[in-house]
């Protein structure tokens, strides 16, 4: 035989030799195993239960004023002078700007005079009636002299109503020489300074906010709105049936003042799915200002009973989301199951699962379906989450 071939068949039967004996002694083994007792694995376990959990949702909401007023002039005239300073806090009808009056106090005195002379006319027409009415009756002139004195007191009459008019129109205008304020809030940046020339046209002169109370709007997905709204149903004979809003600061600060949801919109945003609500709140600190972002947590006032298991009982696989149970026999068994929320160290399980039934917790990375366990009886056969409790 060839050298070379024979040290060939040397090197293979050194690589081959010891794999197919592995094989081999792994096949013994298996089946020596099988045969074997299988030794009960050490494991922690738990007790799913049933709790009380207030359904909530958090999101990012927008600070808005409930009354946001474009100060502007109503009529014609020179922007004589300002009464507050910008940014001060102002009260409803206070004094803000004044248009130079001279022009609507003249047309005012002639409206006046109008009137007094319409008056005048009317009183002199009542009395040419009257005699008309006496010398018709005692047939010294005809009905036509009577008929004109009719008609010129009723034109006088008529006379005086829209010189009324015209006074009550030109007291009217006066008035908008003086520009109020017509709620109670912040005025903003002055945007036309006195000496300007300003009508209904010029646009804003200044900008009024309110600030208590104030309006916190926030959207929530349209699954957390149907849960709510299946909360309310639930719920509909409660008087406490509802929700209360708080939210954190910019700074991360929480807020003192709980909200009131008062607004839902009536339909879904099509493109981000959510649906939009409003909530108020008093500020008498004036912490809130419009435009700012804050975040929103909703929490219901009423309790629901939901199951919860601990967090590292549930594993993931490819075929879904499962626990490690024990059954009657003590034995490992896998169950599938559905979780919907985080609530404290706790799943809370829509399906698969029922309260009383013991979960493992650790030790399960060495078992498989039906393998013997041995564990150590919980101290408590509740399990709780962090919010089982509602924080009042």
């Amino acid at each position: 035989m060839d050298r070379k071939k024979l040290i060939g068949i040397i090197i293979v039967a050194i690589i081959v030799i010891p794999i197919v004996f592995n094989k081999v002694a792994g096949f013994i083994s298996e089946k020596i195993s099988a045969k074997m007792p299988k030794k009960p694995v050490q494991v922690e376990v738990a007790y799913a239960t049933e709790g009380d959990y207030y359904p909530k949702t958090e999101s990012v909401g927008r600070v808005e004023a409930k009354y946001s007023v474009d100060v502007v002039a109503r009529i014609n005239g020179w922007l004589q002078k300002r009464y507050f300073k910008e940014g001060a806090f102002v009260k409803k009808g206070q004094t803000l700007f004044l248009i130079q009056p001279n022009e609507y106090q003249i047309a005012v005195q002639q409206a006046e005079a109008a009137v007094r002379q319409s008056e005048a006319a009317l009183i002199n027409a009542e009395k040419e009636l009257v005699r008309a009415k006496e010398l018709v009756k005692n047939d010294f002139v005809s009905k036509s002299y009577y008929d004109n004195a009719l008609a010129t007191r009723d034109q006088n009459r008529a006379t005086l109503d829209v010189n009324k008019a015209n006074l009550a129109a030109a007291k009217l205008n006066l008035s908008y020489t003086k520009i109020t304020s017509p709620v109670d809030g912040r005025v903003g940046k002055i945007l036309i300074t006195e000496g300007n020339l300003v009508n209904s046209q010029s646009g804003t002169l200044a900008r009024i906010v309110s600030t208590s109370p104030i309006y916190v709007y926030f959207t929530i997905k349209s699954e957390d709105y149907i849960a709510y709204r299946r909360y309310r149903l639930e719920n509909k004979d409660k008087k406490r049936a509802g929700m209360d809003v708080q939210i954190r600061l910019s700074d991360g600060t929480l807020y003192k003042e709980q909200g009131k949801m008062e607004f839902m919109n009536n339909e879904v945003d099509q493109t981000a799915g959510t649906i939009s609500l409003r909530a108020t709140f008093q500020n008498k600190d004036n912490l809130l200002v419009p435009g700012d972002f804050v975040n929103v947590t909703a929490t219901a006032k009423e309790p629901v009973k939901v199951v919860l298991v601990p967090q590292i009982a549930v594993s993931d696989s490819t075929e879904g989301t499962y626990v490690w149970v024990v059954d009657e026999n003590k034995q490992a068994q896998q169950k599938f199951i559905k979780i919907d929320k985080q609530e404290g160290d706790c799943w809370i399980v829509t399906e698969g699962l029922q309260p009383g039934e013991m979960v493992i917790e650790s030790g399960f990375q060495m078992i498989r379906a039906g393998s013997p366990v041995t564990y150590k009886e919980p101290e408590s056969s509740v399990v709780q989450g962090e919010n089982s409790e509602k924080e009042n």
